[in-house]
């Protein structure tokens, strides 16, 4: 070593000495390895940044101007141009008038027509027709009275079915046998007038609900008559008796003098239950009911003419009539119809029998049958013949139970019916009080060789007006297979 290095050794060692010990180094370790993170990744962040802008700068400069001699270079990808997106063209506006399911019209009438009690047994009644949950569905009341000759509420409404968004409007009435749904449409986009033709004491009436804004609906019977102001129930509700031609009389919604709708008005015929039809007009008003679909002129002559038994559900029945138009492939106003019976049951079936026919051809027997959660069923009978002297229909799928059901129609002013298990059964008698002569059978699924046998008014066992095998009694349209 040389005199320097030896004299900077000794200084060294001599400053050693002098110093105290150090504390514990790695605190101090510990705090400068984080902060030499931290600094490396702000420096990473800011390197970025800086790279970024680097490139953005430098890619007009690099980048080959267009011409035959210029190739992009081999590692480059070309992205496919996206096609301009059109511009969205603006939905038609409809009339500010115009019935929006998302904002309703609010309720007008008597708050007695629209209590809590009866739209739940609405809400039910409609979703158990389409087979859907009540939480699916939002009723909202529009319009309500209580309808002076039955002492009845009527309620005009708008059902949305919250799953799909689709809407309906109608007329349901609470009855002592339940809720009924007079009418029950689709809502067409911009609906401006809701209007139903509707029974009534002595002709059917027109209700017609629109706007509360507007302030005028007006009613004329033909094309020569001129528009007359309905009774306005309520605010943008009209009411009127129908008496005009069903083929020419209309109806028109007033806003300060100036027209916002103008329509056919619906037919009786054709409005409960479904869409109307204007040139549905085969069967006067006059003569329209619940029970019977056309005058006795426009009937077959194999028509049995029994009255009308059972309760009342014109809706009900409409929906049948309609049922038998599509069964029969015709149109809804090709067809006539007289109801036999109407009934319903425990587990929430609906049925009627009807003596049916298409206009011009012979009448036969219909059953419609509406279960909760099913479609309904239609069961074509065979055609009356002259002397009939019972109907029938089987319900079969009956909720809750292990047993078909046997709706059985005799004529009227017939004695007992009975029914008889096999050949060798002596029979039971199957009438029930109060429901006019009408029997109901609890048959086994399946049942073979029983048989049916209905007595005369005397009740004498050796003269029965008919005693065959229930198969024959429900024969289809062509054959009992």
């Amino acid at each position: 070593m040389s005199p320097i290095d030896d004299e900077l050794r000794a200084t060294l060692r001599g400053r050693a000495y002098e110093l105290s010990p150090a504390p514990d180094p790695l605190p101090g370790i510990e705090r400068r390895a984080k902060r030499i993170r931290r600094n490396r990744v702000a420096a990473s962040v800011a390197g970025s940044a800086l790279a970024v802008a680097a490139i953005a700068l430098a890619v007009p400069t690099l980048t080959p101007t267009a011409g035959p001699d210029r190739v992009p270079a081999p590692f480059a990808t070309t992205e496919p141009t996206a096609a301009p997106s059109p511009v969205p063209t603006a939905a038609p506006s409809l009339s500010p008038y115009a019935l929006d399911p998302a904002d309703p019209w609010p309720y007008r009438g008597d708050p007695d027509a629209a209590v809590q009690g009866d739209l739940d047994a609405y809400t039910i009644e409609w979703a158990g027709r389409r087979g859907v949950l009540t939480d699916d569905v939002r009723l909202v009341p529009l319009f309500g009275r209580i309808y002076e000759s039955s002492a009845a509420p009527e309620l005009v409404y708008l059902a949305t079915l919250i799953s799909s968004g689709q809407s309906w409007w109608g007329v349901a009435q609470a009855t002592e046998s339940g809720p009924e749904l007079l009418v029950d449409r689709p809502l067409a986009p911009g609906t401006i007038a809701l209007s139903a033709a509707l029974p009534g004491d002595e002709v059917p009436r027109l209700l017609v609900t629109a706007s509360p804004q507007a302030e005028q609906i007006e009613y004329r019977a033909d094309d020569d008559a001129a528009f007359v102001p309905m009774f306005a129930s309520a605010a943008g509700v009209g009411t009127i008796a129908l008496e005009g031609d069903p083929a020419t009389d209309q109806l028109r919604v007033l806003v300060r003098d100036a027209e916002i709708f103008r329509g056919p008005a619906p037919d009786l015929a054709s409005s409960p239950g479904g869409n109307p039809s204007p040139g549905a007009s085969a069967s006067p008003r006059a003569s329209a009911s619940p029970s019977r679909s056309a005058t006795p002129t426009t009937a077959p002559s194999n028509v049995l003419g029994w009255p009308t038994r059972g309760i009342t559900d014109s809706a009900l029945v409409e929906r049948a009539a309609q049922g038998y138009a599509r069964a029969k492939g015709v149109a809804r106003a090709s067809v006539g119809w007289e109801v036999l019976f109407t009934g319903d049951n425990d587990p929430g079936q609906k049925y009627t029998i009807l003596n049916a026919w298409v206009l011009g051809q012979p009448g036969q027997v219909f059953g419609w049958i509406e279960s909760p959660g099913r479609a309904p069923e239609p069961q074509l009978r065979s055609f009356t013949t002259s002397g009939q002297v019972v109907a029938a229909i089987l319900l079969t799928e009956i909720p809750g139970t292990t047993t078909d059901q046997l709706v059985v129609v005799p004529q009227p002013r017939t004695g007992d019916v009975l029914y008889k298990t096999s050949p060798a059964d002596k029979g039971r008698s199957v009438v029930i009080d109060g429901l006019d002569g009408v029997a109901l059978v609890d048959r086994r699924k399946g049942a073979q060789g029983d048989r049916l046998v209905v007595l005369d008014g005397d009740g004498n066992l050796d003269k029965p007006t008919f005693d065959a095998t229930v198969a024959s009694l429900l024969c289809g349209e062509k054959s009992c297979g």
